[in-house]
């Protein structure tokens, strides 16, 4: 069965996708993955060829993920490297893809292609991470955890082997020293709260907008909630 909700990957955007993918492969070392491929093939094993996204391995010691408009999604070799296990990346690969079927990718600017047409690829590949950045914002961030996370299950990955995911993030972060990336503005959970004081939803809300997704514990904990949701309504 297929499903028909997903939003349809138009001509420019094929156009698009495929320039970006020219982009990254003239400055970095790309690749495919046999392994990255299945995971991306369980994911979307119920979607027409034409709507599958393809996983593109970029050797960046970077850990990170991301995409752009077009039929592909992009991780780093090192992100794979941290992840603990299959259904830690395929949480990665569903959220890339939860943009996507989100309606995320709308936001993002067509007209930038011809724009920088002749930047260099570093450039470009910047500006694309700013780009989503300025466009995604925390609640979108969250509605793509949140999809992802029903992508893994549909897909038949234990829910809470998928959360293993930000343990790795943590330990990252927290080896390079980045204490808010992790725990936020300060080191308690009460701006989740319903109660939380107005300055303190402020300054999350502030810190949210420059970091442009929740701290990692905030992260796992809002997706440790929505997942007793989801098993409540079963």
């Amino acid at each position: 069965m297929t499903d028909p909700s997903l939003p349809e990957l138009s001509e420019s955007d094929i156009q698009f996708g495929e320039w970006f993918r020219e982009q990254i492969a003239k400055a970095f070392v790309v690749k495919r993955s046999e392994w990255v491929d299945s995971i991306a093939a369980r994911l979307q094993s119920r979607r027409l060829a034409a709507e599958q996204r393809t996983v593109i391995v970029v050797l960046l010691s970077d850990m990170t993920a991301f995409t752009a408009p077009g039929q592909y999604i992009y991780v780093t070799g090192r992100l794979i490297e941290y992840c603990y296990g299959e259904a830690a990346l395929a949480f990665t690969i569903g959220h890339e893809l939860a943009h996507h079927d989100l309606g995320h990718l709308q936001y993002f600017p067509r007209w930038f292609r011809d724009v920088a047409a002749n930047w260099i690829t570093e450039l470009i590949f910047l500006v694309v991470h700013g780009v989503q950045h300025f466009f995604y914002s925390p609640e979108r961030e969250s509605a793509a955890d949140r999809h992802a996370l029903d992508l893994c299950i549909r897909a038949g990955y234990d829910p809470h082997d998928c959360l293993q995911l930000f343990d790795q993030l943590e330990a990252r972060l927290l080896d390079l020293g980045d204490i808010a990336g992790v725990y936020g503005p300060q080191e308690s959970d009460d701006e989740l709260l319903p109660t939380a004081p107005l300055l303190t939803k402020l300054r999350m809300w502030g810190w949210q907008r420059t970091r442009g997704y929740l701290p990692v514990r905030d992260r796992r904990k809002a997706l440790e909630v929505y997942l007793g949701e989801r098993q409540g309504r079963r």
